[in-house]
């Protein structure tokens, strides 16, 4: 459910589908996938407990993995993500996000690909219907 979301932010801003143009993979990217193109996984779906009921909030960690030829086009990636998913509060997809936070960074090399990534951590917190 919360890759539609991310599929649908990557496709509705111009500066994410100009830079990707729609290559948004869930858990593994294809092997001769034209680069730059991004990497969406779940980490952890925690659902927050109330003592009276069952949840209604669920929260999911999320790494997106940019990678792309050029160290500036990740961290371009990464600036417009942090822009695009934090604060959201919003319906897409049939999918209600209630809010979204940033949970960190880290940039990867591959010597053998000659490819630059940029790992992003966010955490939605999703309404359950």
């Amino acid at each position: 459910m919360i890759g539609k979301v991310i599929v649908s932010k990557f496709a509705s801003n111009s500066d994410l589908n100009s830079l990707f143009a729609g290559r948004v993979f869930p858990v593994v990217g294809q092997q001769t996938a034209v680069k730059p193109f991004a990497i969406y996984e779940i980490v952890t779906n925690d659902t927050t407990q109330s003592k009276d009921s069952d949840s209604h909030i669920d929260e999911i960690n999320v790494r997106i993995t940019c990678c792309a030829e050029k160290y500036s086009q990740t961290q371009d990636a990464v600036q417009t993500m942090r822009s695009v998913f934090v604060r959201m509060n919003e319906t897409l997809q049939g999918v209600t996000i209630q809010s979204c936070s940033f949970d960190g960074e880290r940039d990867l090399f591959s010597d053998d690909e000659r490819t630059f990534a940029s790992q992003v951590d966010f955490v939605f917190r999703v309404v359950k219907s």
